[in-house]
């Protein structure tokens, strides 16, 4: 086995670019804000919806104060509401499916493909008809979550929503900086909404989302249903229901200043994805990225049988872990009146999945000492079978 790094592995790393951007260009950015006094939704979060929806190549980016709220806020323009079915994947964070909820729509939760871990197009096509043999629920929209950074199989997905009438919403709050057949997160469905989250690959230091869109109208609806619903042209009237969402302007300082190293940054997690690719045991089943696409790798998650047992064999040799995700969304609490169908792939993937350490600050030291502790795992369960 290599020897222990000298300095603690992170899983994550909120902090080295800091160091790389230089704190100076911060607090800068910071000083600039306390003069001109606009703290909420201010001059910078209109130049980050431009830098942003260029980045993408999308026309219109309308930056908000989370993913939640960039789920939300897309779902809002589509005027969704009770009595609509909103397809969604169950192995995942809570709010792709709480968002339709929010707006009391029903969320009908599909399974996952055991290779990519994203939904499953064969399951989508299973719960649509479901649904419209039922013929209680209006066919309303698909959420697409790009599992773990790698996108979905959007061409499938797409056209099965289209030809039942739905639109599909593209969950990319874990895959910002992704690429699916040449197209960037955020300009492959629909609409799409990210998180910048702290963990994220695109971060800020707190809470920020951004949604995407190639309609001017939609645009529109959504800049009214972040600050209440408010009217274009009267600020105190309300035309249509809404919510707070607007982006704290020093998180859109932030977001401005990590744009600088955000490509690098991605080639750096793609570097470090390559070696696990290419080093890890094939004991260890790996996330199956799809032809022509690019993961953005927020995470670098594996699938193992063994997965508790080296979980904790690799924290006890001072390498973080994570299991995301242990309870899909349709076992918990909150949404079990809403668990209908049967998802054995996603229930299987809660138990044998991890997530393993992915920051682009990751040297070769680190690496050496996480693929040969992992090996060293997987040889000696290979042993044991023989």
């Amino acid at each position: 086995m290599a020897n222990k790094p000298s300095k603690p592995i992170m899983l994550f790393d909120c902090k080295t670019s800091q160091e790389i951007i230089g704190q100076e260009n911060f607090l800068n950015a910071f000083k600039t804000i306390l003069n001109h006094g606009g703290y909420a939704q201010g001059p910078e979060t209109r130049e980050l919806d431009e830098k942003l929806a260029a980045y993408s190549g999308t026309k219109f980016c309308a930056t908000c104060g989370s993913g939640t709220d960039a789920l939300t806020l897309a779902l809002m323009a589509w005027d969704v509401k009770p009595g609509d079915a909103v397809f969604v994947s169950s192995f995942t964070f809570v709010a792709s499916a709480e968002a339709p909820v929010l707006l009391g729509a029903t969320p009908v939760f599909v399974d996952s493909d055991p290779n990519t871990y994203n939904m499953d197009p064969k399951d989508l096509e299973r719960a649509i008809n479901e649904v419209k043999k039922e013929g209680k629920l209006n066919l309303k929209a698909v959420i697409a979550v790009d599992i773990f950074g790698s996108p979905c199989d959007y061409d499938s997905i797409i056209k099965l929503a289209h030809d039942n009438g739905m639109k599909v919403l593209s969950d990319a709050c874990q895959s910002y900086g992704s690429v699916y057949k040449g197209k960037k997160a955020g300009s492959i469905a629909d609409m799409s909404a990210t998180s910048f989250y702290p963990t994220k690959p695109l971060a800020c230091y707190g809470d920020g989302g951004a949604t995407f869109t190639n309609s001017s109208d939609e645009n529109e609806l959504l800049k009214s249903c972040r600050v209440h619903g408010m009217s274009a042209t009267d600020h105190y009237d309300n035309v249509r229901l809404g919510m707070t969402g607007r982006m704290n302007t020093f998180q859109a300082a932030v977001i401005l200043q990590k744009m600088k190293v955000f490509d690098q940054e991605l080639k750096d997690r793609f570097r470090v994805a390559s070696r696990y690719d290419n080093e890890l045991s094939s004991y260890f089943n790996k996330q199956q990225i799809l032809d022509n696409c690019q993961s953005a790798y927020a995470l670098y998650t594996i699938n193992c049988d063994d997965r508790d047992e080296l979980m904790a064999y690799l924290k006890d040799n001072g390498i973080p872990c994570g299991a995301y995700y242990p309870r899909p969304v349709h076992t918990q609490t909150a949404y079990a009146k809403w668990s209908t169908r049967s998802l054995p792939v996603c229930e299987k993937l809660s138990k044998t999945v991890l997530s393993i350490p992915m920051t682009p600050y990751l040297d070769n030291e680190d690496l050496d000492y996480v693929i040969n502790t992992m090996n060293d795992f997987a040889a000696k369960k290979m042993n044991k079978a023989a």
